[in-house]
């Protein structure tokens, strides 16, 4: 069960997720993820998480995309492997001025791995809007409107409109659904009103 919480700053957008993350994947041990949270910190990126239980862990690492397709390795924390679970932190210097994606790769003592869902962070974003999950698998894209905007589109890392959408000027919970036939790839959002344009990138799969 996932819940979802949307925090705002003046200069960043952060993004906080609750979830609890079990899985026994090809004998990867079985380890909770309570909470896992990215936000502005020191001017950097500050990505903070904890667990409820460790058993058998390796390492924690960090890894970043600007697509959402190709990530790069940021660094590596050792687990605590504490049997109550503990709390970790890991700071990034911003070197972009858009969005990217981050993700932690859990490992294990064996070398087995599994990867956390990536977590969309915006930078300097002018409205408290989100898609959640960022990565779309069911054909439908959950919109999270506090503001309201008239138009949201779908449009190809190439320009091309695939989708457009009347908002009609609704906030909150809105599910808007695709095509099957929408090839996988990164797409962007768009959404419009008559005074601001605001983009968000998506990972269709």
């Amino acid at each position: 069960m996932k819940s979802m919480y949307l925090c705002t700053a003046h200069l960043f957008v952060s993004f906080c997720f609750l979830f609890n993350l079990t899985s026994i994947a090809q004998g990867l041990l079985t380890i909770q993820l309570r909470d896992l949270k990215i936000a502005s910190k020191n001017g950097n990126v500050g990505l903070t998480w904890k667990t409820a239980s460790e058993e058998n862990l390796l390492q924690f690492e960090i890894e970043y995309s600007e697509d959402g397709r190709y990530y790069r390795n940021l660094g590596v924390i050792p687990a605590k492997n504490s049997i109550n679970g503990d709390f970790y932190e890991f700071e990034h210097t911003v070197t972009y001025s858009d969005s990217a994606f981050y993700r932690l790769k859990i490992v294990d003592d064996n070398r087995r791995w599994m990867y956390t869902t990536p977590v969309l962070y915006q930078v300097n974003n002018t409205t408290a809007f989100m898609i959640y999950p960022s990565v779309v698998n069911g054909h439908v894209v959950n919109l999270f409107l506090k503001d309201p905007f008239n138009f949201f589109e779908v449009i190809t890392m190439n320009g091309e409109i695939i989708l457009k959408q009347n908002l009609s000027g609704k906030t909150g919970r809105i599910n808007v659904p695709l095509s099957s036939n929408l090839s996988p790839g990164t797409y962007v959002v768009k959404l419009t009103d008559y005074k601001r344009t605001v983009i968000q990138k998506i990972i269709i799969q």
